[in-house]
């Protein structure tokens, strides 16, 4: 389109990677745990461990794609409100309307009438209809991201922490993504997250179990040993 790129988009996407990247080690370290041992090699041998370990994994999997869901919502409207902009007939202004990089069009034009138009755009409008096609944005997945940036970041955090918690959990089953592309990434992302926690969580179970099972089978030997000892020693 000819816009640009201000200051504050490359901060924004400065932002997004250093939101995705600085996840990648925090999986990296707990991976060794979540399967059953951690770095110094030792085995769960607790119900209790196992459970919180592997509820502090789907926690810490929950935050990383409520996160990316969040921010990925925060793209989409950025993206709507842009191509909303490319279709009016002051499009110069009104970038500056979306991005603060750009300046206050009101400070350095003067014109608050374009400001008055913009936010009676229906093209604009239509960024924050939750219906979808034809009267709003087909936001897809992202819909509920929309009006979550007006609460506070308590709130914002939570209910992302929620959703990424809940989609991981039901692989993804109650969402119908958009036609865009990388959402539909995305969503078979979560999909296969998903399946992959559900396997560690039933061969982490499984040898918890089959650990346990052993240890009580050598006890009974054990204590087998020691009746016939006593009998003999009869």
């Amino acid at each position: 389109m000819g816009q640009g790129v201000s200051e504050a988009n490359n901060a924004k996407n400065l932002l997004r990677a250093a939101v995705l990247v600085q996840n990648i080690p925090r999986l990296c370290r707990l991976t060794p745990l979540f399967i059953g041992r951690s770095p110094s090699g030792f085995v769960f041998e607790t119900a209790l461990a196992n459970f919180i370990i592997n509820l502090f994994t789907y926690m810490l999997s929950g935050h990383i794609v409520g996160s990316c869901w969040y921010l990925f919502g925060l793209q989409r409207v950025n993206q709507c409100l842009h191509d909303a902009c490319h279709y009016t007939g002051f499009q110069d202004l009104c970038m500056e309307f979306i991005d603060c990089g750009r300046g206050n069009a009101n400070e350095k034009h003067g014109l608050h009438q374009n400001w008055l138009n913009w936010k009676q755009n229906s093209n604009a409008s239509k960024c924050f209809q939750m219906d979808g096609p034809p009267t709003g944005f087909d936001y897809g997945i992202y819909a509920k991201a929309v009006n979550l940036t007006g609460k506070n970041i308590i709130t914002r955090y939570i209910y992302s922490l929620f959703w990424g918690f809940q989609q991981i959990s039901t692989l993804a089953g109650n969402q119908v993504p958009s036609y865009f592309v990388w959402e539909v990434l995305f969503t078979m992302a979560i999909v296969g997250l998903g399946l992959l926690l559900f396997a560690l969580l039933i061969g982490n179970m499984q040898n918890f179990l089959q650990s346990l099972g052993q240890r009580l089978e050598g006890v009974c030997q054990m204590i087998e040993e020691e009746i016939y000892r006593l009998c003999l020693m009869k």
